[in-house]
C-alpha cells in the first residue's frame, strides 16, 4: 500500500528533447537561484521578494528553529511520508527536481546534466564530489555515485511500503549504473509525461548504499545533503536536530563561492497544538510559521517583526469520492447530482475567508492543467434543483438515502467541511447517513474501497496525474487501492494515453480534453477547493527561497542575522 499511512502519520518548461544542462557559469553551486526563480525590473526575485544582493551579505552561524504538529515517523528515505519527506532533501540527495509552480525551474543535485537521445531513454551525467557527511555509524565519507542510485531505486521498486514503489515498478523498464559510476541511465516502457516530476519527488531520494541495509537506517539520517542528523538528534515524537554537513559540495556563486549552508544547523520540535505553534513563533522559539488564514498572517505581520515570505497555492484538498461498484453511484446521473450539489464558494467563504479557489477534476494549483473557472462554471455549476431533477429522472424517490464515511479529524479543516457538505447534500435531495471514523479506521476503509461515499482527505499532488488516476479503474496509484475509478475502458485508455504525451502543448490539450470526457461520464472523484498557503518568517531570516513549492527545501543559501 504505497501511501496508506500518510494521514495516520500526520495525525501522529519545458524540457528539450535532446539535452538540459545545469549551467557551467554557476560554478560548483550548479544553479543561479535568483535567475532560475525569475524576477522583476527592480532586481527583486520571484513574488517580488528581495534577491540576495538586497538581503545583504551572508553570514555564518545560528540555528534555524522550526516547529511542526506532525510526527517525523521515520528517517528511512523510502518509507517516510508526511512531515518526514519535508526534511529528506536536507539530508539526502536526488537527481534533478522540477518545480510544479515554476516549470522552468530545475534543481540539479546528483545530476550535473541529462540528455534524452529518444523519448524513452534518460541519461544522467553525475556530479563529482558529492561527499557523504561525517557520521558515527560507519558509513564511509566517499563521493556518491551511480551505484547508489541503482541500489536506491532497486530498493524502492522491491519495497511494497515505499511511497515511490508504483512509479519505479511502472515506469522503469530498465536502469543501470555505468562502470565508472558517473552515468545513470533509465529507460521507460513508453514516453512518460511526468517522469521528471516523479524522479525528482522527495519519495525518490538516493541514500548511500551502505545505509540501505544498516540497522540504524530509520534513525541515522546520513547522506550527502547539506545537513546530517546530530548524534541522538532524532525522536519521532519530540525532535529532529540537524547539523551542517562540512562535506557538502555546494557553494554560493553570489558570495565568492562560500561553502553552504550558512547556518550551523536546523532544530525541529514537535508541537502538536496549533495555538502552541503560533505562540512558539510569536516568542521567536521558532523562526517560521504557516498561517491558518490571510487574516492571521496580517495580524502577525502587524504586531511582530515578521514578514509573509511566500503566498503559494496549497496542493492539498478534500474531495468527495464515490464508489461506482456500489449503488446508487453506479448511476452517472446520481454522481452528477452529487457534483451539482457542491457550492464551492460556500466552503471558500466560511472556512477560508475567501482565501481559496474552487477546484475542478484537476486542482487549480497545477496551473494551466486545470480547466479555467469560467468553463468549470458550465461543467460543474452549483444547482441543487438540477440535482433533484437528475435523481428523479434516474427513478429515485426523494430524498435518496446514501451513506458517507469520513475521518473524524481537524486535519485540513476537515471538521469544518463536514457540516457544509451534509447541508448541501440535503438541499440537493439526499438523506445522508453519517459514518464518522477514527482516522486509522477511515484509512483502512478508504484503502480497501469499503465505502459507498467518502468525504476524503488527500495528499499533496503536484501534477494532474493522480487526480486523473482516481477516475481510472486501477485507482490513483495503479494498484487498485482507494478508488475503483469509473470502470470505463474508454476513460481508462484516455487517461493512459495522456501520460505518454511529452509535447507540452499537446499534453495540456489532452489533460483538458480528458477532464471534459470525465464530466460527460459523471465523475466519481470531486476535489472541492484548494486554499492559499502563507508562510511567515522572522525578518532576521534572510534570502529564503520562495514560490517554488516543496523544491524550496533543496536550496540552502539563506542565512540568519541574529
Amino acid at each position: 500500500m504505497p501511501t496508506s499511512g500518510y494521514w495516520r502519520d500526520l495525525q501522529r518548461q519545458r524540457i528539450t528533447r535532446r539535452r538540459l544542462l545545469a549551467g557551467a557559469a554557476t560554478g560548483a553551486a550548479g544553479l543561479a537561484v535568483a535567475a532560475a526563480c525569475g524576477g522583476d525590473d527592480n532586481g527583486n526575485g520571484a513574488n517580488g521578494q528581495p534577491t540576495q544582493a538586497d538581503a545583504g551579505t551572508p553570514v555564518y552561524g545560528g540555528r534555524f528553529l522550526n516547529g511542526t504538529s506532525a510526527l517525523i515517523e521515520t528517517l528511512d528515505p523510502h518509507l517516510g511520508i508526511g512531515a518526514s519527506t519535508a526534511f529528506f532533501p536536507r539530508i539526502f540527495n536526488l537527481l534533478v527536481a522540477r518545480s510544479p509552480l515554476q516549470d522552468d525551474f530545475f534543481y540539479y543535485d546528483l545530476a550535473l546534466e541529462f540528455e534524452q537521445p529518444d523519448e524513452t531513454t534518460w541519461i544522467f551525467s553525475l556530479r563529482p564530489g558529492v561527499k557523504i557527511a561525517p557520521n558515527d555509524i560507519g558509513i564511509p565519507e566517499r563521493d556518491m555515485d551511480a551505484q547508489d542510485l541503482f541500489e536506491s531505486f532497486e530498493r524502492i521498486k522491491n519495497e511494497p511500503q515505499a511511497s515511490g514503489a508504483v512509479f519505479v515498478q511502472n515506469w522503469f523498464a530498465s536502469h543501470e549504473a555505468s562502470a565508472d559510476g558517473m552515468t545513470y541511465t533509465v529507460t521507460t516502457p513508453s514516453p512518460y509525461a511526468w517522469f521528471l516530476y516523479n524522479i525528482g519527488a522527495f519519495t525518490s531520494m538516493t541514500a548511500p548504499r551502505e545505509l540501505l541495509d544498516h540497522p540504524d537506517l530509520a534513525s541515522a539520517g546520513v547522506g550527502a545533503g547539506p545537513f546530517v542528523v546530530a548524534p541522538g538528534g532524532y525522536s519521532a515524537e519530540q525532535r529532529l536536530i540537524l547539523d551542517r554537513n562540512p562535506n557538502y559540495y555546494r557553494t554560493d556563486p553570489n558570495n565568492n563561492d562560500a561553502q553552504l549552508p550558512y547556518v550551523d544547523g536546523m532544530d525541529l520540535n514537535i508541537i502538536p497544538d496549533r495555538a502552541a505553534l503560533r505562540a512558539a513563533f510569536q516568542d521567536a522559539q521558532t523562526h517560521t510559521y504557516m498561517a491558518e488564514s490571510e487574516e492571521e498572517a496580517d495580524d502577525l505581520v502587524a504586531n511582530y517583526d515578521v514578514s509573509v515570505i511566500s503566498t503559494e497555492p496549497s496542493f492539498f484538498f478534500i474531495a468527495v469520492t464515490m464508489n461506482v461498484e456500489r449503488p446508487p453511484f453506479d448511476d452517472p446521473n446520481v454522481r452528477k447530482a452529487v457534483m451539482h450539489s457542491i457550492n464551492r464558494q460556500q466552503y471558500i467563504d466560511l472556512i477560508y475567508g475567501g482565501d481559496a479557489r474552487p477546484n475542478g477534476l484537476v486542482h487549480w494549483p497545477t496551473g494551466n492543467f486545470a480547466l479555467p473557472e469560467e468553463e468549470l462554471d458550465e461543467l460543474q455549476p452549483y444547482d441543487p434543483e438540477l440535482s433533484r431533477r437528475l435523481l428523479t429522472e434516474a427513478g429515485h424517490d426523494l430524498p435518496l438515502n446514501v451513506t458517507v464515511h469520513y475521518p473524524a479529524t481537524e486535519l485540513l479543516e476537515h471538521d469544518k467541511h463536514v457540516p457544509i457538505f451534509l447541508q448541501q447534500m440535503q438541499d440537493a435531495g439526499f438523506s445522508v447517513q453519517e459514518e464518522a471514523q477514527e482516522l486509522g479506521s477511515w484509512i483502512g476503509t478508504y484503502t480497501n474501497k469499503d465505502y459507498t461515499m467518502s468525504l476524503a482527505l488527500n495528499q499533496l499532488y503536484d501534477t494532474p496525474e493522480t487526480p486523473l488516476n482516481f477516475q481510472h479503474s486501477q485507482g490513483p496509484f495503479g494498484v487498485g487501492l482507494y478508488s475503483t475509478g469509473l470502470q470505463d475502458p474508454a476513460i481508462d485508455a484516455e487517461i493512459d494515453r495522456v501520460k505518454t504525451i511529452t509535447d507540452p502543448a499537446a499534453l495540456l490539450e489532452a489533460v483538458h480534453d480528458v477532464q471534459r470526457q470525465i464530466y460527460e461520464a459523471g465523475p466519481m472523484f470531486l476535489p472541492i477547493v484548494c486554499a492559499f498557503s502563507r508562510t511567515l518568517f522572522w525578518n532576521f531570516v534572510k534570502n529564503y527561497p520562495v514560490d517554488l513549492g516543496q523544491q524550496e527545501r533543496l536550496i540552502n543559501d539563506w542565512w540568519l542575522e541574529l
